[in-house]
């Protein structure tokens, strides 16, 4: 299983694009925003709705996993002393400029993003004995480059978040988000407390610039400020009454990733189901729950 999601998103050259997340938001540019670190102890706004407001069938790529099994005889989430996070949560992103001949020519000045805290809406589902969750949070990236008065192209590369259910400690079966895909839906069944189910997971991405800024050192070089923002929605059909599942978030520091292995990511791939800590340091992660408090 891969660490969590390496998404690439294109960024404008001359302009780019972006607006203010639920939740605490750090100034752009602060000194002291330097450390992932993780803040408030609040649960997630919870609210029941009518509809959802993403037409699930419209997304760019779908994938069937078949049939999950979420059967289990001792829950795996107590045992694990994971590092619960309720509000938001600060990661790592690497933004990329680079010249007509695809050499990196920037240097970053800030590279830690904010994670809000997530929004849960339920709505009833088409289908007697499902409900709809609706999970929205939005990502912030203060973006600061140190880069010549030209550049080719640039985009950034961060982690998106991950899903996993609780008792088993399954992680939910996902498509990677690039620059060709903005949208996807993987469905297929599971087994859960004896009985088959339908269930659905559905992911959207929105994207926006709050605003953009440069100020010129020499005749060469400039500073670059953006303040762009991600809106993403998760929807998760399941039956009636399932309460595992849980937001996890990568955390640690890996923006000395190369371009080569950047660029291998931006593509929208298909991940399975796995089991959370197969290949995983869970001390890299913070999870978020996210289902209503009962």
């Amino acid at each position: 299983m891969k660490k969590t999601l390496a998404v690439i998103l294109s960024a404008a050259v001359l302009s780019l694009v972006f607006c203010s997340c639920d939740g605490h938001t750090p100034s752009a540019f602060d000194d002291d925003e330097t450390t992932p670190t993780t803040a408030e102890t609040t649960l997630p706004d919870y609210t029941v709705a009518r509809s959802p407001h993403h037409d699930l069938n419209r997304v760019d790529q779908t994938q069937n996993f078949g049939t999950i099994d979420l059967s289990y005889k001792d829950a795996w989430g107590p045992h694990q002393n994971l590092r619960m996070a309720h509000g938001t949560i600060h990661n790592y992103f690497s933004y990329y400029a680079l010249d007509a001949y695809d050499n990196r020519v920037n240097e970053n000045l800030n590279t830690v993003s904010a994670i809000s805290r997530p929004t849960v809406l339920e709505y009833p589902a088409d289908q007697d004995g499902y409900v709809i969750y609706e999970v929205t949070y939005t990502q912030t990236f203060p973006i600061s480059s140190k880069e010549p008065n030209s550049v080719h192209t640039a985009f950034w590369s961060y982690h998106g978040v991950g899903f996993l259910d609780y008792y088993t400690g399954q992680t939910f079966p996902t498509i990677n988000l690039s620059t060709q895909i903005d949208s996807f839906s993987v469905t297929g069944e599971v087994i859960w407390n004896g009985k088959t189910y339908d269930m659905g997971y559905y992911e959207f991405r929105e994207s926006e610039w709050v605003s953009s800024t440069s100020e010129q050192i020499d005749s060469n070089l400039m500073i670059r400020k953006e303040l762009v923002t991600i809106t993403s929605t998760s929807y998760f059909i399941v039956p009636e009454g399932y309460d595992g599942i849980v937001m996890y978030v990568y955390v640690a520091d890996d923006t000395n990733m190369s371009l080569e292995e950047v660029l291998a990511e931006n593509n929208p791939y298909y991940t399975e189901t796995g089991y959370f800590g197969d290949d995983e340091n869970p001390n890299d992660y913070v999870f978020i729950g996210i289902n209503a408090p009962s």
